[in-house]
């Protein structure tokens, strides 16, 4: 094995056309929803969701690829839950790409690109320990629970000019 080659993550903006990708990255990461306690989206829920980010203009999502394979989805609300705040509703890599960085690189990725931002919020559904210990990890700290299956977790941000 050679020195460790950095291949770049590629951000695009989830179209309702993207909809077939998105559910590979759904089908391929059965862990996430078993541990959220969600059956996996089918084909048309998936694309029903990405229809509605056209009507709410806070949201934005991305598909997250690495060469030509989409390796993972980033969805995120500006101005939520305060105008100075943004929320990150779901950061997934596939299940067969976990372990690499990736997650830490679109992490890094979203937080460069959020001018004006001044706190992260994170969002982790169910009972997930690998998804606290990575924001955690990314400097996250537990601000509240919503409920049994949720807990919010906040990064301040130095918010650029």
């Amino acid at each position: 094995m050679g020195g460790m080659r950095t291949l770049s993550l590629v951000f695009r903006p989830a179209a309702p056309e993207d909809a077939p990708l998105l559910h590979q990255v759904y089908q391929a990461s059965p862990g996430y929803f078993a541990l959220i306690g969600m059956e996996r989206p089918t084909l048309e829920d998936v694309a029903r969701d990405l229809a509605t980010l056209e009507k709410d203009h806070r949201r934005r999502a991305f598909l997250i690829f690495q060469e030509a394979e989409a390796v993972g989805y980033l969805d995120y609300k500006l101005h939520y839950p305060e105008a100075e705040d943004a929320t990150l509703s779901l950061l997934l890599i596939r299940e067969d790409r976990q372990g690499q960085g990736l997650g830490r690189r679109a992490l890094a990725h979203l937080v460069e690109h959020l001018a004006g931002v001044e706190r992260l919020y994170a969002v982790v559904y169910g009972n997930n320990a690998r998804a606290i210990a990575f924001f955690k990890a990314q400097g996250f700290r537990h601000v509240k629970d919503g409920g049994p299956a949720l807990s919010w977790y906040v990064r301040e941000l130095k918010a650029g000019p």
